[in-house]
Parts: C-alpha cells; sequence; structure tokens
C-alpha cells in the first residue's frame, strides 16, 4: 500500500513543484487513478462526465464507476488553488445531481480532501478527512486500501466516512464544552458543583455561600495536555492583576528562554527549515494551532503589523515561493497547542518561570 501511496505522491508533486495547469492535474490524478486499479478501457473513469441540470449541462472532473453505475465523484483543481466554499458546493452538486447520487466526492488540490454526504442529516456533506500529499503518510495508505479498484467497496468506504464524522463530531463537541467552560470568567461553573457537593454532604448552603464568596477560580489552558485546569486564590486579588500575568518563556533544543511570541516565531522557522512544503500546505498544519482570525501564518502580502513578525529575517519562504508570516499575538490562553506540536516535532520544549 505504501508503494502506490508514494506513486501517487511522485506523481502529483511533480505538478505541484512545476504549477502545472488544471487539466495537466487532471490527467495526472487519473493516471493515480490507474495506478489503484481503475480502467479507462472497462469505463470505470469517465472524465468530464456530463451532468444534465435542465436545459444545462455540466461537466464533472472525475466519475469512478463500477459495472456502470456511479461510486464517487472528483473535483480537481490546480496546485495552488486556495479552495473556496464555491469549489466545495460544485462537487456537492456533482454527487447530488449524478444519475446514481453518490455519498462520495474527493476534491484533489495541494491536498486530497475526502466529503462525506450524510443525507438523513438534510445538511452539506462534510470533509471527514484531509490527506497531505507527502511519502510514507499513513493516512495515504489507508486512501490506498479504500479506494483500490480491487478491493473497492462502497459501503466499507460509507463505514470509513461514519468513524471519522463521529470523531469529528465529538471534537468539535469537546471544544465547544471547553470554550463554554473558559468562557466563564467568574468560575460560575465549578462554584456550582462545588455548592452541590457541600450541600450533598450535609452543610448547608449559607454555609457554602460563605466559603465560596472567598475565593475565586480563574480557569485557563493546561499547558501540558490542554485540558482545564482550575486555580483558586483568596478574594482581592484579582486574576487580572499586572502582577500575576504569566511571564514563563520557553526554550526549544537546549536554546535560550524566549518570550511566547519568539518562541511559536522560533517553532515554526525551525519546522519550515525541516519541511520544506507548499504555503496552502503549511496554512494546514501550522493554522489549526491558533483558533482565530489571525492564525499562526499569513501571506506577507495580507499580514498588518504589528500582529505578524514583518521584519525581514523574520520573514519566512515556502517551496512554492510564498513569503509569508508569524503571528506574534499569543499568551497562556493560546501557547498550549503550539507546544504540544513542537514536542511532537521532537523539539524538546522546557518552560522557564520568570515570576521566580
Amino acid at each position: 500500500m505504501n508503494d502506490t501511496w508514494n506513486e501517487i505522491c511522485y506523481e502529483l508533486k511533480s505538478c505541484i513543484f512545476n504549477n502545472a495547469l488544471e487539466k495537466e492535474y487532471e490527467e495526472a490524478f487519473v493516471n493515480c487513478m490507474r495506478l489503484l486499479g481503475w480502467k479507462k478501457s472497462k469505463k470505470e473513469i469517465s472524465t468530464q462526465n456530463v451532468i444534465q441540470v435542465g436545459h444545462e449541462k455540466k461537466y464533472a472532473d472525475v466519475v469512478a464507476l463500477q459495472d456502470g453505475i456511479e461510486q464517487f465523484v472528483i473535483e480537481i483543481k490546480r496546485p495552488g488553488h486556495v479552495l473556496q466554499p464555491e469549489d466545495e458546493k460544485q462537487l456537492f452538486s456533482y454527487m447530488r445531481l449524478l444519475k446514481h447520487q453518490v455519498p462520495i466526492g474527493i476534491y484533489v488540490g495541494d491536498d486530497i480532501r475526502i466529503y462525506y454526504d450524510d443525507v438523513s442529516t438534510q445538511q452539506y456533506p462534510e470533509c471527514v478527512c484531509s490527506i497531505e500529499i507527502v511519502e510514507d503518510n499513513p493516512i495515504g495508505s489507508q486512501f490506498v486500501e479504500l479506494f483500490s479498484r480491487d478491493n473497492f467497496r462502497l459501503q466499507h468506504l460509507v463505514e470509513f466516512c461514519k468513524k471519522q464524522k463521529a470523531r469529528l463530531d465529538e471534537q468539535n463537541q469537546i471544544q465547544a464544552e471547553v470554550q463554554k467552560i473558559l468562557s466563564d470568567e467568574k468560575g460560575s461553573i465549578f462554584k456550582e458543583l462545588l455548592k452541590e457537593k457541600y450541600t450533598h454532604s450535609g452543610y448547608s448552603l449559607e454555609w457554602a455561600d460563605a466559603v465560596l464568596e472567598q475565593i475565586t477560580l480563574n480557569v485557563s489552558p493546561s499547558v501540558r495536555n490542554q485540558s482545564i485546569e482550575v486555580t483558586s486564590k483568596i478574594l482581592g486579588v484579582s486574576t487580572g492583576d499586572r502582577k500575576n500575568r504569566d511571564r514563563t518563556r520557553y526554550s526549544i533544543l537546549g536554546g535560550k528562554p524566549l518570550p511566547k511570541n519568539r518562541f511559536v516565531l522560533e517553532v515554526v522557522r525551525l519546522f519550515v527549515k525541516n519541511n520544506p512544503k507548499t504555503y496552502h500546505e503549511y496554512v494546514g498544519i501550522l493554522n489549526p494551532l491558533r483558533q482565530d482570525s489571525f492564525g499562526t501564518i499569513e501571506r506577507l502580502s495580507k499580514a498588518n503589523e504589528p500582529r505578524y513578525f514583518m521584519a525581514e529575517e523574520d520573514r519566512l519562504q515556502s517551496l512554492d515561493g510564498v513569503i509569508f508570516v508569524v503571528c506574534t499575538q499569543w499568551g497562556i490562553s493560546n501557547i498550549a497547542p503550539v507546544i504540544q506540536f513542537a514536542n511532537e516535532q521532537g523539539y524538546n520544549v522546557i518552560p522557564f518561570n520568570s515570576d521566580k
């Protein structure tokens, strides 16, 4: 499976590196389908497949068929194309307008994305898997297993998508709950739980209130595992007091301790140095580390000072020539994902508490 995936990477990476035209990229992916065992001679691959919509004709880039019945549809955009909602909607319309409506759609650009249409939800299809086009990618090997012609079973693919969707839904629920807890600045949720514990233990409500009125709860993400930490302080010491601001610095690979924003810059710089990729690939890997409108990185042409490191020596460049910069806005509330990412890369992050 891994050898086949690596051949697919070789085919597609050549197009990405040479910034191929969309038609050339489509031909390359058709060759990839042949590597997976799908045959044009047996009419298992249909390119520019005609879809009749009223009096209008539309053309799906590639449709895979089994015994003359459509199994999945593929939308292909040239390398460097930034995926837009309109691109997804176009793929979704093809999935639903084919003679035999298909639950699986594939988007091919700088990465490969699998979409699943759960018609029972009455919602748009969802991306359940994004696969980076790099050699020896274990998810790529799974892609080969799922889409190889000899092994292909649509029901197996649907079951895979359902499991992926369930995992994503669970993660979204977890993140929603985390945000709910983090937005409770006064710690009301935890105070109510403590009050319930005290009353169940036989204490009066007045007693519980007397205890809880004397403490303030500060809720923040845990640096180590992104779970929720609750710390208490004697009433009268404001959690927003400047003298209590977190001043932890971090070093990587035994280097000097750095402020949080410089630490993030060095993590990104080191990752870029060791992992040459296109800008779109970097966006897919690095921007999820920061869930807001800034993102971890941004194109130099779109970035604004002072929210990004704009100095010439701090700028970075992707494999496809895009110059980009790193966000400067980092604190204890959003640094945890970067720390975890850095440790996953083997950068050996060490915190230094400068308050002591």
